[in-house]
């Protein structure tokens, strides 16, 4: 999973049609940054409900185009649409660090995400800086069990979409 410019489009569809016109011609200048903050106000202020999978599908991009310190706060007021969602954000309810063990060692794992069906994280994993705070930007990214005590997989920086992918696609309670 990339972001792409269909993904992209369906999620500026979101808005009405004028903010969602913004956010697309974001994308077709090359400003997806301007275009994530464009959206996450637009859905505050249009009060547009929010599913989910949409509002993880926003998390990723955030990440991915480096604004998610800036936009998680925003994104997590906005308004859900009911619906139950396949996973859900954890910024701000998970407080706990993890050590990155042996498969990531010198790293701390924060977890991010969380499996509605079975319970498995997806985590991103920092360098713990000398201004005694995580770095800006996730090393890693590692998929973990429910009791978080083993990294089921791990994934390099630039692989988000695929550790995304992975969380989604590798639930064991989706199989039944």
């Amino acid at each position: 999973m990339n972001v792409d410019r269909t993904q992209w489009y369906r999620i500026a569809d979101l808005l009405p049609e004028a903010a969602a016109a913004e956010v697309k011609d974001c994308w077709e200048t090359g400003e997806q940054e301007a275009g994530l903050r464009l959206l996450v106000e637009g859905l505050l202020a249009f009060q547009v409900p929010l599913g989910g999978a949409d509002r993880a599908l926003i998390a990723v991009f955030t990440e991915q185009w480096g604004e998610r310190e800036v936009l998680a706060p925003g994104l997590l007021r906005c308004l859900g649409d009911g619906t139950s969602a396949p996973v859900r954000l954890l910024d701000g309810e998970a407080d706990e660090l993890l050590p990155g063990g042996p498969d990531l060692p010198g790293l701390v794992l924060v977890p991010w995400m969380r499996c509605n069906r079975c319970g498995h994280y997806l985590l991103r994993a920092h360098r713990w800086e000398d201004w005694d705070d995580l770095s800006h930007d996730a090393e890693h990214y590692a998929t973990a069990s429910a009791d978080l005590a083993t990294l089921l997989r791990t994934f390099p920086g630039d692989a988000l979409p695929e550790a995304f992918t992975d969380l989604l696609d590798h639930c064991p309670s989706a199989r039944v």
